[in-house]
């Protein structure tokens, strides 16, 4: 054949092969890394559809190879999943939608999806500048579920499980700014009265399981509303206001006498009753301090008028304090 060259032909073939097992080596490379990696791995093109992915994306979801194939549609991924129950019902269509929104480039990334079995994934997707997008997959349960135990040991009380100070001035500091809307609410702060002498008598142990069962009780009455222990033997309620000021009062009386009724710890019947005093956060209330000192000085009253008893935040209160503070402190305990 004119102009052929069995030498060059042979070279060219030669560096076909090679090219051919340089990128076989480069696949056997990637196949390797997406092996190995911790991250589920999702590519797609601009059409939606699957490019490549590893198995640890298919792990995490419980997809079956032939649904991880590529060319599948992002579409039929998701609807296997749902169809497989990967999700709880009620967050089929809004994870559906978060994602797409995620891939689309319009909602930020990471978020995370919560699975039916509990695990927490934290999904993000990287938009490509040819179109399409890749996503990675963190199974992020662990870490998730120490943080909220952070956060709930943060927010709450490590004896009773109750929020804490800390929570209630965040509830506060929002009720406040509500307050301002019309939407008005009634804090009542609680001292348990003689709980000093139940721990000078049995012990800081019972004490403290006295201090577990009054906070049960604050739950079961308060219903919905907020309860929260501010230390030592004081504890506060955060109810929505009634319309009248007699119903307020009546309701935070209902607290008391559930609190009134002796007490079974470790066979050892205890009598310890409470006071109250409490305070509506309108929208004259200036901040949450001057709800917990307006609930506070209500409280020194009742304590001073004989304990077992609520007293509602008025005018005179704040004018007859200073009389009532040393008599007060002596009472409370």
């Amino acid at each position: 054949m004119p102009g052929f060259d069995a030498n060059t032909a042979a070279g060219e073939r030669t560096s076909f092969e090679r090219l051919v097992s340089e990128l076989a080596r480069q696949q056997a490379h990637l196949e390797v890394i997406l092996a190995c990696m911790s991250q589920g791995i999702a590519l797609f093109d601009i059409n939606q559809r699957l490019l490549v992915s590893n198995r640890r994306y298919m792990n995490i979801y419980g997809v079956r190879e032939e649904l991880a194939a590529p060319g599948i549609t992002i579409h039929d991924i998701i609807r296997h999943r749902i169809n497989a129950g990967a999700y709880p019902k009620t967050d089929h269509e809004n994870n559906a939608d978060r994602y797409m929104a995620m891939a689309q480039g319009t909602t930020p990334s990471p978020q995370l999806f919560r699975l039916r079995d509990g695990r927490m994934i934290s999904v993000n997707c990287h938009a490509l500048e040819s179109g399409g997008w890749l996503s990675t997959h963190d199974d992020v349960t662990e870490m998730w579920t120490l943080q909220q135990e952070v956060e709930h040991m943060a927010y709450h009380d490590q004896l009773t499980g109750i929020g804490n100070r800390r929570l209630l001035e965040d509830r506060l500091q929002a009720a406040c700014a509500e307050a301002k809307e019309g939407r008005e609410s009634v804090l009542v702060l609680i001292d348990l009265d003689g709980f000093k002498a139940v721990n000078d008598e049995h012990g800081h142990q019972v004490g403290d399981k006295l201090l577990q069962a009054v906070a049960e009780r604050l739950k079961e009455n308060a219903g919905d509303a907020f309860a929260a222990r501010l230390g030592g033997d004081e504890f506060a309620v955060l109810l929505p206001a009634l319309q009248e000021d007699r119903g307020v009062s009546a309701t935070a009386q209902c607290l008391i006498d559930g609190l009134q009724k002796p007490y079974d710890i470790g066979g050892i019947k205890l009598d310890c009753g409470a006071s109250a005093g409490l305070t509506l956060i309108v929208r004259e209330t200036g901040s949450m301090d001057q709800a917990i000192g307006e609930a506070d000085k209500a409280l020194y009253m009742s304590k001073r008028s004989g304990k077992g008893r609520v007293t509602a935040f008025s005018a005179p209160i704040r004018t007859d304090r200073a009389d009532a503070l040393p008599a007060a402190v002596g009472d409370r305990g």
